[in-house]
């Protein structure tokens, strides 16, 4: 048997056996979220290389860190190509423009690349997925994203992996929803996502951990203020090895191979890292200007869509109806406006600041009221302030886009059901799709 890791960048890794490659979500280049993101390291044209040769490349989720459209077309035609099966087939019906070599698969369906190399796609929550992977005589479980809550969907994991050699997981917030004086409250969310991780790791028991999936930064000069309290590498294997001493953490470096089993020294890729998040300075993207009327345009389609697709639209409008306004003050065109979804958008002279309000870019606000994943972008991304009750609106009024993207929506045959799942022994891992 001949087994290796290598690792590309942020959520990106290769795994080979005999000759058969797989590939983890690759992220390589450009800046993701409405231009929020980008890598804190640069990938290797090597590993770009890698990437192209490799047999399969398997996505776990729609989100740009791990499949980023742009990137597709860079790994040449007629890639074999792994993904979840969905509703909406968007993800598979993108990647059929450049290959017909796509496989959708079934919820811990086994996909084989050959005898010793083995991979099961397990779907989670509304758009993530996990990942089992056997190879040669190592069981390796990737959580990228997934946040896991409880006893109860660890031992369902479990059920699922059986024996963990090898954990790949998150060890950094991927979230910008907080104003640039809410220092203590992103604190908070990066102790609470190693202790999350940590108490997973106790549970799982595995021999090796690869904490990954954070090797980004917030880019911009507007959410520049998020990396203040964003968990660093080097703390996190600090604190999750002082609470677990008998596992082996592993902290690789764009480029770093590993074959599964042999000592490995976290101090150069550390210290590499350490010299990285040092240097780190926003990126000035010029960002292109959305007049009133072409936003006008949006927020009114916004709402015809949102009517037209949620059928008791009308009876969450009645109950949350002080929710569903808000006001925008836009940075980059000197703007006040408010929206509701009676008018939609329309101008005001001044904003009150004890109001619900948001403050943001005029291209944040268009893609806001015109992508289904605009409302996760720029809470992710974090290209926007706002004050406690903005936030609660913002929430609301984006409900309705954000489920329906994830094909969720608020009509009666849907709602019932999803109601009386609350009531049952539903879990968050393997839901209908």
């Amino acid at each position: 048997m001949n087994s290796k890791f290598k690792f590309v960048n942020h959520s990106c890794g290769i795994l080979t056996n005999n000759k058969k490659s797989l590939v983890m979500d690759p992220w390589i280049e450009g800046s993701v979220f409405n231009n929020s993101w980008n890598l804190l390291v640069k990938t290797t044209e090597k590993s770009i290389q890698n990437i192209k040769d490799s047999n399969c490349i398997w996505f776990s989720h729609e989100h740009p860190d791990h499949f980023n459209p742009p990137n597709i077309k860079l790994f040449g035609k007629d890639k074999e190509y792994l993904f979840q099966k969905t509703k909406d087939k968007r993800v598979l019906n993108f990647l059929k423009r450049f290959s017909s070599n796509v496989h959708e698969l079934n919820s811990n369906e086994t996909f084989e690349l050959n005898n010793d190399f083995t991979i099961k796609v397990i779907p989670f929550q509304d758009l993530d997925s996990f990942c089992i992977i056997k190879i040669g005589d190592k069981t390796i479980l990737n959580l990228n994203d997934c946040d896991i809550k409880s006893k109860k969907e660890l031992i369902e994991i479990q059920k699922y992996s059986g024996k963990i050699d090898i954990l790949m997981a998150q060890f950094s917030y991927a979230i910008g929803k907080s104003n640039k004086d809410d220092t203590q409250i992103r604190k908070n969310i990066s102790n609470k996502i190693l202790e999350n991780l940590n108490y997973t790791i106790s549970f799982l028991k595995p021999r090796y951990v690869i904490p990954f999936a954070s090797f980004c930064y917030f880019s911009r000069y507007d959410n520049f203020y998020l990396n203040d309290s964003a968990n660093k590498i080097d703390y996190s294997i600090n604190f999750l090895k002082e609470k677990n001493p008998d596992i082996t953490f592993l902290c690789f470096y764009p480029g770093d191979v590993w074959d599964l089993k042999s000592a490995w020294s976290n101090n150069t890729s550390i210290n590499k890292y350490k010299s990285d998040y040092n240097n780190i300075s926003p990126i000035s993207i010029e960002s292109k200007k959305y007049d009133l009327n072409i936003l006008k345009k949006v927020s009114i389609e916004f709402i015809n869509q949102t009517n037209l697709k949620n059928n008791m639209f009308k009876f969450y409008d009645f109950f949350n109806s002080k929710y569903h306004s808000i006001y925008f003050k836009l940075t980059d065109i000197d703007l006040n406006l408010c929206f509701d979804f009676k008018n939609g958008l329309y101008q005001v002279k001044k904003i009150d600041n004890n109001l619900q309000y948001c403050e943001l870019a005029s291209d944040s606000l268009y893609q806001l009221f015109s992508s289904g994943y605009g409302y996760d972008a720029l809470m992710i991304g974090g290209r926007f302030e706002a004050n406690r009750y903005g936030i609660e609106c913002l929430n609301k009024i984006f409900k309705f886009q954000t489920k329906n993207y994830q094909n969720q929506f608020y009509n009666l045959e849907d709602v019932v059901p999803r109601f009386l799942k609350k009531f049952s022994k539903y879990t968050r891992i393997n839901p209908a799709r």
